[in-house]
């Protein structure tokens, strides 16, 4: 048990030094807690709120794979690389993916709703 204790706490430590020390994770995390609200105040249905918390761990946990990809390289590489550039630019590129998908998943759920909130 004091393993997974351990392993709970290495996590929860990510965590708090994506959210505090990186702004890409932080940026992400606030627009998942905006996409929530959003959630609660328009009443989507459960189906809804599976979409919308699988795109959130989606993006955020993507977001904290590139950003070590990102880290590593840079530990790594200390010169200029072009190979270095092309691996980032690569690990972002999934972010986008996944943030793209998500913004597809919230208008397809917050668009029609808002619709009906506001008229």
């Amino acid at each position: 048990m004091k393993w997974l204790a351990g392993r709970f706490r290495c996590s929860f430590q990510g965590l708090k030094d994506g959210i505090f020390k990186d702004c890409s994770i932080r940026f992400q995390f606030v627009l998942g807690l905006m996409a929530l609200a959003a959630g609660w105040i328009l009443r989507i249905t459960k189906e809804e709120w599976l979409w919308v918390l699988l795109c959130i761990a989606l993006v955020i946990s993507f977001e904290f794979i590139n950003s070590c990809i990102e880290k590593t390289v840079d530990y790594i590489s200390l010169e200029h690389n072009p190979q270095a550039g092309q691996i980032k630019d690569m690990a972002s590129t999934a972010v986008l993916i996944v943030s793209l998908f998500a913004l597809i998943v919230a208008c397809l759920i917050f668009i029609p709703r808002l619709m009906i909130w506001i008229g």
